[in-house]
C-alpha cells in the first residue's frame, strides 16, 4: 500500500503525520545507549494514537504534490486505501506496513501497532549505526639492557645475545597463551549465556498442566541481528513458562525464551525468526488453527 510510503517520507521531517479517519502515527524519542561493549546512537521510531483521526492536510496535500492531483482527488485516494486497510485487518487480522511496523487486530476490535525499532527516523544521525568497542590489550613489557663495561669478554657478549633470544621466546609465549585463555573465555562464556528471561504484555493462565518429565535447552544467540519472535504467551512463574515450552517444542515448534524485558514476567516464543515475513506468516498459521499469537521484534 502505497499511501505508508507517503507517510514514511513525511515522518523524516515531521514528528505527527495523521492518516484521516485511521490515526496519527508519531515519532518518539530514544537517546544513545550502551549494552556491554556495543554503542548505539540516538533514534526515533513509530508510535501510534489512534485517538487522532481528524485531516489536518498534511498527508493530503504531500500526495496532492507527489502525484500532481487535486486536493480533492487526494483526500479520495486517501479514504479508499483506508477503507481497503481496515477490510484486510479484518480479514486477515494482521498488516505489515513496510516501512515501520506492523499492524495486529486483537479480540474486541483492539488494535496493536508493533513498530519497527531497527528504523532511525532521526535525520540528525542519518547514516550513524551502532559500533562495538573491541576491548585493549595493554601488554607491559619491561626490557632489562645490561651493558657489560667489559666490552672485550666476547663471552659475555655472546651470553647477553642469548639472554636476549630466552626473553623474547618468553613474552611471545606469554602472548600466545594469553590468547588462547581469551578464546577459552569467550566460548565458556557463550556456553554458560543465561536463557532470557522477563516479558512485556500480559500473563496469561493456562492452569493445571501435567508434570512432564523433559529437559528442554532453549538456547539463546548474541548477535546483532534482528529478531522477529511469534510470542505464545507471557508468565509470572516460571515453572507455568517451562510447561508452555514444553508443549511447544513437543508440537513441533522451534520454542525458546525472548530476549530481556524489564517487566519481570517470562516470556515464550513459537520461533524466533530472521525476516518479518515469516513471523507474519506463522501468526496467520497459528491464528487459523484457533491458538494466540503475537509479534515482538527484537534488536
Amino acid at each position: 500500500m502505497s499511501i505508508f510510503k507517503d507517510i514514511s517520507h513525511l515522518l523524516h521531517s515531521n514528528d505527527c503525520v495523521i492518516l484521516p479517519d485511521f490515526g496519527a502515527f508519531v515519532l518518539k524519542s530514544k537517546s544513545a545507549y550502551i549494552e556491554k561493549n556495543e554503542f548505539f546512537p540516538p533514534s526515533k521510531y513509530v508510535t501510534f494514537n489512534s485517538m487522532l483521526k481528524d485531516n489536518d492536510g498534511l498527508l493530503a496535500k504531500f500526495i496532492s504534490q507527489e502525484r500532481k492531483i487535486s486536493y480533492k482527488k487526494s483526500l479520495k485516494l486517501i479514504s479508499d486505501d483506508v477503507k481497503v486497510l481496515n477490510e484486510k485487518l479484518s480479514e486477515d487480522l494482521i498488516f505489515d506496513t513496510e516501512y515501520f511496523g506492523i499492524f495486529e487486530l486483537k479480540e474486541k476490535n483492539i488494535l496493536i501497532f508493533n513498530p519497527d525499532f531497527s528504523i532511525n527516523f532521526d535525520s540528525s544521525v542519518f547514516g550513524l549505526n551502532s559500533f562495538t568497542r573491541k576491548p585493549i590489550i595493554n601488554i607491559s613489557s619491561k626490557k632489562t639492557e645490561e651493558k657489560n663495561q667489559f666490552d672485550t669478554n666476547y663471552l659475555l657478549r655472546y651470553a647477553a645475545v642469548f639472554i636476549s633470544v630466552l626473553a623474547l621466546s618468553y613474552f611471545g609465549y606469554v602472548n600466545y597463551n594469553d590468547y588462547l585463555n581469551n578464546e577459552k573465555l569467550k566460548n565458556i562464556a557463550i556456553a554458560q549465556e543465561k536463557i532470557l528471561e522477563n516479558v512485556q504484555a500480559a500473563t496469561f493462565n493456562l492452569g493445571d498442566l501435567p508434570t512432564m518429565n523433559i529437559s528442554v535447552t532453549a538456547p539463546v544467540i548474541k548477535d546483532n541481528l534482528t529478531y522477529y519472535s511469534v510470542i505464545a504467551g507471557a508468565f509470572r512463574s516460571k515453572k507455568n513458562a517451562e510447561k508452555q515450552l514444553n508443549t511447544l517444542i513437543i508440537n513441533g515448534y522451534q520454542a525458546s525464551y525472548t530476549s530481556i524485558n524489564p517487566k519481570g514476567l517470562f516470556r515464550v516464543a513459537y520461533a524466533r525468526l530472521k525476516t518479518r515475513k515469516e513471523a507474519v506468516d506463522l501468526i496467520s498459521k497459528i491464528k487459523t488453527s484457533g491458538q494466540d499469537a503475537w509479534l515482538l521484534i527484537e534488536n
